[in-house]
């Protein structure tokens, strides 16, 4: 199995690729990033699927706020593709939810589109994401949550961790993108020149944030290895489901990877959380340019729960500011830039 992070700015644009039974290649995309992944990064990636005569088999839309539907929301205005190479789509739409909840569908919660070849058209002429999913036949327009049973696909065994029915509630009742938050945090980080010996004594506080309480997340499992793919997802929400899986502090879950929440935002990622995980890598996918992300209170988390970890970066513009010489003289931890490994781990 192979977890590739592409570049998508402050936002995720991830790609899991696995050899199934029959020696075919299986590819899951989760998110599209900002916009502007998309013709920067993203159609590449696609195009070269393509060419291969491999399929995305699985594309995960995560949740609404535009760092992980922005570059999706391209691919779909993109006329110059065939989109019959997508096989199936996870995506939690406003007309989901209201379905779920048995309420009267909302048309203002659907996502517009316009295609490449009409840009004339204004944005309320009643293209949507929604409506090209419907007409491509590959959407499975169930809700994604923590109600559902182990998903087996092509011989990966896919368990969602998040979101749980709360989560979706409070998105059915106040309907909320990234775009609609009147406050974000700027690019700038204030926690940089902190110690990680400091850091880790501050009391935690979790994400409110409504859309990331939606988010799906995911525990992977093939051939013997494991990764979790958090999204933006609320930690007491992941915590939650690894309990009922059973793991606990002194049955921790073994994986080989976690795709760490919402860009390493100190409010998603918990001691509570990481007590009932072991693992040695950790990706933070951000440029560090929006919302103050990632946060160093988070990743001194990470360090001082996973002796010895090595956390992977998908920009190597952040790798050199974070950690004091203190930090690295202190504790036992590796900085990896993924640029260097054409943004892939293989595990």
């Amino acid at each position: 199995m192979k977890i590739k992070t592409l570049p998508a700015f402050n936002g995720d644009s991830i790609l899991i690729s696995f050899i199934d039974s029959q020696r075919v290649n299986r590819n899951i995309l989760i998110d599209g990033g900002i916009s502007r992944t998309y013709p920067k990064h993203l159609k590449r990636e696609l195009s070269s699927i393509i060419e291969k005569g491999d399929s995305i088999d699985l594309l995960v839309i995560t949740h609404i706020d535009d760092d992980h539907i922005g570059g999706i929301i391209k691919l779909y205005e993109d006329t110059e593709i065939d989109r019959s190479f997508i096989k199936q789509v996870w995506f939690n739409s406003g007309n989901l939810l209201s379905d779920f909840f048995e309420s009267e569908r909302e048309k203002e919660r659907e996502v517009e589109i316009i295609p490449r070849n009409k840009t004339e058209m204004s944005v309320g002429q009643g293209i949507t994401l929604e409506s090209a999913l419907v007409k491509e036949g590959n959407w499975f327009q169930k809700i994604v949550y923590t109600g559902l049973d182990v998903i087996v696909f092509h011989g990966a065994k896919v368990t969602i961790l998040s979101p749980n029915r709360s989560g979706l509630e409070k998105l059915q009742s106040k309907w909320e993108t990234e775009k609609d938050k009147i406050t974000l945090m700027s690019g700038e980080h204030d926690d940089f020149n902190i110690p990680i010996s400091e850091l880790i004594k501050l009391p935690f506080k979790e994400d409110q944030a409504v859309p990331n309480g939606s988010s799906i997340a995911f525990m992977i499992e093939h051939d013997g290895k494991k990764a979790l793919l958090l999204g933006d997802a609320h930690p007491s929400v992941i915590e939650s489901s690894l309990r009922n899986l059973s793991y606990s502090a002194e049955n921790k879950l073994q994986v080989d990877l976690v795709k760490v929440s919402h860009h390493s935002s100190k409010k998603n990622t918990s001691s509570d959380l990481l007590a009932l995980i072991e693992c040695s890598r950790f990706i933070i996918s951000t440029d560090g340019n929006k919302h103050g992300l990632p946060d160093k209170q988070a990743m001194a988390r990470i360090i001082a729960s996973n002796v010895g970890c090595s956390l992977y970066f998908n920009y190597d513009s952040l790798s050199d500011k974070i950690f004091t010489v203190a930090d690295k003289q202190q504790y036992h931890f590796q900085i990896n830039t993924l640029y260097q490994h054409d943004y892939t781990i293989a595990l």
